[in-house]
């Protein structure tokens, strides 16, 4: 609640006899209401915060005319120098405009447990190209670091997430933070260093994903990974495809972040395939994986945040976060 102004003394000086001047007190010092109605019942109870709050349509950056915003979840906070990890979350659309509240509910359950969370909006296809959804995570993750007093984020403590095409553009962000293709601001005076990566049903290297059955047409121009690439044709712009695929910038020498993989064996959606070379290739090298098939799911659906799963991803976080405890 916000402070309310004092009366000048002019308008102080023309109220009635029984008016009480506002109190300049703390919660410390100002009186308990000795009030008692008959048949009032007292509740006493634990006054701790303990639900997150929700910051809405916060705007990051302004980039080629439009205004980008976060969705931030900011767990319960009972003093003002708590400071918890950041998550970056990436909510999945195909490469086109999100639905930046679908997953919401979700991941309040998970701020919950001592995270703060901002949902990431990024600029969309067909209107806008690769690597720009890289780029504006990158923002955005730099937007909540700049501004961790205010959000309780506590800045050597942050990972990326997304799911779908979400997980593709958390991934290559994680993979890529010392290439400035894909960065807006100048990585040598503003890197940055994600400590985890969770990869929800994500594509990997979209020119195989025709290559295993499909529900859909990942190849033509006018699919919604041609438009990702500036409507054009997968199999004819292969370096292209390639420089978004993450596996091309995993190597021995590389550093990776640990990444968490989560896919169902009957995705129509994004092949199942696509998780499974990703985690191939980060075993490959040596580099810090966990992968989960998640026995006949689609694409997406509530069992990816079932209770089992998200035990599995706070497991996961609080390995390569440190956590305040909430609850």
């Amino acid at each position: 609640m916000k402070t309310q102004h004092f009366m000048k003394e002019k308008d102080l000086a023309k109220m009635p006899n029984d008016y009480v001047e506002p109190l300049s007190q703390s919660y410390e010092e100002f009186p308990a209401s000795q009030a008692a109605p008959e048949g009032m019942k007292i509740l006493n109870i634990d006054l701790k915060n303990v639900y997150p709050k929700l910051n809405l349509n916060v705007p990051y950056a302004l980039k080629d005319g439009k205004k980008l915003h976060l969705q931030i979840i900011v767990p319960a906070v009972n003093n003002e120098d708590d400071k918890f990890p950041l998550i970056m979350y990436v909510q999945g659309s195909a490469f086109h405009k999100q639905n930046l509240g679908e997953h919401m509910a979700h991941l309040t359950e998970i701020a919950k447990h001592g995270y703060v969370i901002a949902i990431v909006e990024y600029r969309y296809a067909p209107n806008y190209a690769f690597p720009v959804q890289v780029r504006d995570l990158n923002s955005a993750t730099r937007f909540m670091l700049n501004h961790a007093y205010e959000y309780h984020v506590d800045v050597n403590n942050y990972a990326a997430w997304g799911d779908s095409s979400g997980a593709h553009t958390a991934s290559l962000a994680s993979v890529t933070e010392d290439k400035q293709f894909f960065s807006d601001e100048d990585i040598n005076f503003d890197s940055l260093a994600f400590k985890a990566v969770i990869d929800f049903y994500g594509p990997t290297d979209i020119s195989l994903m025709n290559k295993v059955p499909s529900t859909q047409d990942h190849v033509t121009a006018h699919s919604f990974e041609g438009e990702f690439f500036g409507s054009k044709n997968i199999y004819q712009n292969h370096d292209l495809v390639q420089k978004a695929n993450p596996i091309t910038y995993i190597n021995a020498e590389n550093k990776i972040p640990p990444f968490l993989i989560m896919h169902g064996n009957k995705d129509r959606t994004v092949p199942f395939e696509q998780s499974c070379i990703l985690y191939e290739a980060l075993r490959k090298y040596g580099k810090e994986s966990d992968f989960y098939q998640i026995k006949n799911s689609d694409h997406g659906g509530d069992g990816f945040f079932s209770p089992e799963a998200l035990k599995i991803v706070l497991s996961f976080l609080s390995k390569y976060l440190i956590t305040q405890s909430c609850w």
